[in-house]
């Protein structure tokens, strides 16, 4: 069974369950649209993060980033609103320019709309998430590249779960995972490379 396979099986269980879903804090998780836009990135992501072409890479993320933004402005998260925004805007330029002034100038803005929005030092993590992932698209490729998003996923994989957002915390998981995966796919590839020697 391929990833494109698995992940439409878990969104169709997913979809079958009971309208509503008991956490662990007995709360409970009204199934609604702002949840089904996260449901949708976490498909989206499974196909961008096991791409190992870096400009595929930036394309998959553009429709990522439009999915989580709408998906956190349903939640209320507007801090995650404002970084998921900025990494749409930072991803589609960086596709066409990887200026290293560029990449400065969106950490910065991001720093600025998380102190302008600011509600709970959970906001933060939002943040930091979107800090590595700017540094990921303009200063990193191959590799290096994939460990930021890694460490860019851990700081939001823990603002979702406070968030209580279902599909954007499933799909930091699968993120980690698929990097990890294509981190060892382009280090064999990178191994399978003849060095030429004078």
């Amino acid at each position: 069974m391929d990833i494109s396979t698995k992940v439409l099986v878990l969104f169709l269980i997913y979809t079958a369950a009971p309208s509503e879903l008991t956490v662990n804090t007995n709360m409970m998780l009204d199934f609604n649209i702002a949840q089904a836009f996260g449901i949708l990135s976490f498909m989206i992501g499974a196909c961008a993060f096991l791409q190992k072409n870096d400009q595929h890479l930036k394309v998959y993320l553009c429709f990522l980033f439009g999915c989580q933004t709408t998906h956190f402005y349903l939640l209320g998260a507007y801090t995650a609103v404002a970084a998921n925004a900025l990494s749409l805007i930072r991803t589609i330029i960086s596709v066409r320019y990887s200026k290293a002034w560029l990449g400065i100038v969106f950490i910065c803005a991001n720093v600025f709309w998380g102190v302008l929005l600011y509600t709970t030092p959970i906001s933060l993590l939002a943040i930091a998430g979107a800090c590595f992932g700017t540094y990921a698209v303009f200063f990193l490729q191959g590799i290096p590249m994939r460990i930021a998003f890694i460490l860019g996923a851990v700081s939001w994989l823990t603002h979702n779960l406070f968030v209580q957002s279902v599909g954007a915390t499933l799909l930091e998981i699968m993120v980690i995972i698929t990097n990890l995966i294509t981190i060892y796919r382009l280090y064999n590839d990178n191994k399978s490379v003849p060095v030429i020697t004078q």
